[in-house]
């Protein structure tokens, strides 16, 4: 590891005068290709961690990954990193991604890692489905672009007499309307909705991949929905209030059909997709404001200062930056959305996305929490997070 650079931007004017706590930038070269700098400026008080990688070197890999390998529960991204380096892995950086249910630990957004879709959200499976709103992602396409847009999922299922819309995977609608494709990751899950009707028609997955297509037969008939285990290869098809006779269809077309995953705005292949809420830059351009009409944010998030977790990339894709912000004490007060927009163009950002802060913060560099996060029980337990790692050698 490189010795730090620190470079003091502020000092006292004159011999006598109280010298003030000095604005500093310190950098560390972490690997060849990843550099962490550390920001500290009075004016806020801001503390400030940014990870840019060089995408340009094709020995890292960004990968989004869910706490405990699961769809619900949740782990530290200390504790992640430390899972994966168990499986062989080797993690440079990670930082907390999507906002999730406390309770669950189910996050609120799309996410695919390696191709596989962990959860997928049409129209209908959006947390304000009424206004047909979506909030921000961010992804990797399946040639390794970083890429950042509200995406919905518009699957669908085919068979021998026809096509269907699939309205999400391993989600029950938030309008109680729709189709959805549970698999094994989704164990324990209630699949059912005490409030509609949801039926199910259980499938195995006979071959293919979410990279293309899954090819499911079915098995047994339709039935009222539940919580039965799930073994690897298992599936349910549910459907929900009144989306029954679209399953009811299907189950009459043919005992074997494929599934073809889909997302609008349209990418040619999805390889890594994370929640965030909302988008705050776009071509070096604010987007804070507009994200109150088209993401819905809340004043409470958006105008009060914060700590901040966020993603973003330079206007040629050639850099990705992740950020961790302090907040909540004396020395880092946080940053509301505007601040944290300027403060990422200022670091060459073009694009951005706002990651889940507060308490959730948590920046980890070669293993180690560089940031301070804000509960007082230390670093909080999350949904999912992003990952730079080193690939494996063939």
């Amino acid at each position: 590891m490189l010795r730090p650079l620190v470079v003091l931007l502020a000092c006292a004017t004159s011999l006598g005068a109280q010298i003030p706590a000095a604005d500093s930038i310190v950098v560390d070269t972490v690997a060849p290709g990843i550099v962490h700098t550390y920001v500290v400026r009075q004016a806020g008080p801001w503390r400030a961690h940014v990870v840019r990688v060089d995408l340009r070197d094709r020995r890292y890999a960004i990968r989004s990954v869910r706490a405990l390998d699961s769809l619900r529960g949740r782990e530290t991204v200390s504790a992640i990193v430390a899972r994966a380096a168990r499986e062989g892995r080797d993690v440079r950086v990670a930082i907390n991604a999507d906002f999730f249910d406390l309770k669950s630990g189910e996050s609120i957004n799309n996410q695919v890692s390696d191709g596989r879709i962990w959860r997928a959200l049409s129209w209908s499976g959006q947390p304000r489905a009424p206004m047909r709103t979506a909030r921000g992602q961010f992804g990797v396409s399946r040639d390794g672009r970083p890429i950042l847009d509200r995406f919905v999922f518009t699957g669908t299922v085919h068979a021998a007499r026809g096509t269907w819309a699939l309205d999400g995977v391993n989600t029950v609608p938030a309008n109680g309307q729709g189709l959805v494709l549970w698999l094994a990751e989704a164990n324990g899950v209630v699949r059912g909705d005490s409030a509609r009707t949801a039926r199910q028609l259980r499938v195995a997955v006979v071959r293919g991949s979410w990279r293309d297509s899954l090819q499911l037969r079915a098995v047994g008939a339709v039935s009222a929905a539940d919580a039965a285990p799930l073994r690897t290869g298992e599936g349910v098809l549910v459907a929900y209030g009144a989306s029954v006779p679209r399953l009811d269809s299907i189950a009459r077309s043919a005992r074997t059909f494929d599934v073809h995953p889909s997302w609008v705005p349209s990418v040619r292949g999805i390889d890594q997709l994370i929640g965030g809420w909302p988008v705050i830059l776009r071509d070096g351009i604010s987007m804070v404001t507009d994200a109150a009409t088209r993401e819905l944010t809340l004043n409470g998030n958006a105008n009060v200062r914060h700590p901040r977790s966020l993603v973003g990339f330079d206007a040629d894709t050639s850099h990705l930056y992740l950020v961790a912000i302090d907040g909540r004490s004396p020395q880092s007060v946080g940053m509301t959305l505007e601040e944290a927009a300027s403060f990422l163009r200022q670091q060459g950002v073009a694009h951005a996305l706002n990651l889940d802060g507060g308490g959730s913060t948590a920046l980890v560099v070669n293993g180690r929490v560089v940031n301070r996060p804000s509960d007082s029980t230390g670093e909080r337990p999350v949904a999912n997070a992003l990952l730079i790692e080193r690939r494996r050698t063939p």
